[in-house]
């Protein structure tokens, strides 16, 4: 399967564009969600649409094949996070975006089949978030020769967290660093990543796409369904229960008191 070229309703008033999210089978019982707008992978509404409707299509291959997913980035960045000239359009782009980026980590963190997440590269704001709702993730020690960066820097971009991405990192991060990842915001290199939380493994340059097609085809072998599912639910009820009910709560205006300046750099 390649969404990509059996685009649905999503992607469909998109076909002049090409697409920047794709889902495909690799071997046997392994798929691969790739995101690659050729730049920062930000997520903005074509690249949320596209990924989303990938994984609809990956849920429905891998429960077929009892297999795995593995979610991999440009060689640059995982992601950069939400598009933030787009947010800044206004405060309706803005809570669209949010609510679309929500709705996909949430099929993320429930996905029936394992995942793996390959930090091909740098992971920022949204691309940490995607770290987190991981069941494996891998990453690279470099990028370019330099310290790889992850982290939420939603402080440094001036920008109030929502809630229910916040509950995402309380439950998946180390306790003791919730503030030093949330208040502050703080960027990691790939050692300090592994220890707060957003890593598993840490690999060469490199070398992350394909050990993270290795660990998957373990995982697909290695998780029986539906036990891994029932098994994954419960340690994620709480945390979707979370998330589902700050979304509920939280007015949308919360979430929006934007952007100081100048803006952040990763």
């Amino acid at each position: 399967i390649d969404c990509s070229h059996r685009p649905g309703p999503a992607l469909a008033r998109q076909l002049s564009r090409m697409a920047i999210a794709t889902y495909k089978r690799v071997n046997g019982k392994v798929g691969i969600l790739q995101l690659d707008d050729g730049k920062t992978n930000a997520f903005g509404q074509q690249m949320l649409a596209e990924a989303t409707e990938c994984l609809v299509a990956a849920e429905k291959d891998l429960l077929e094949c009892h297999g795995a997913l593995v979610i991999a980035g440009n060689e640059k960045l995982l992601s950069s996070g939400f598009d933030l000239k787009a947010m800044m359009k206004g405060p309706k782009e803005a809570e669209a975006l949010i609510a679309a980026g929500a709705a996909m980590t949430e099929r993320l963190a429930l996905f029936p089949r394992p995942v793996v997440v390959a930090a091909t590269g740098h992971a920022v704001a949204l691309g940490a978030l995607l770290l987190l709702t991981g069941d494996y993730r891998i990453g690279p020690s470099t990028v370019g020769g330099k310290p790889l960066k992850v982290g939420l820097n939603e402080t440094s971009n001036g920008m109030r967290m929502p809630d229910f991405f916040a509950e995402g990192a309380r439950y998946t991060l180390a306790p003791q660093y919730l503030r030093e990842c949330l208040a502050l915001g703080l960027i990691y290199d790939a050692a300090r990543a592994q220890v707060v939380g957003f890593l598993d493994e840490v690999v060469a340059e490199g070398k992350v796409l394909e050990m993270a097609l290795v660990k998957a085809d373990e995982l697909a072998a290695w998780c029986k369904h539906p036990a891994f599912i029932e098994n994954k639910r419960l340690v994620r009820r709480p945390l979707d229960e979370a998330i589902a009910r700050g979304r509920a709560e939280q007015k949308p205006s919360d979430s929006l008191t934007w952007f100081a300046k100048p803006k952040a750099k990763l």
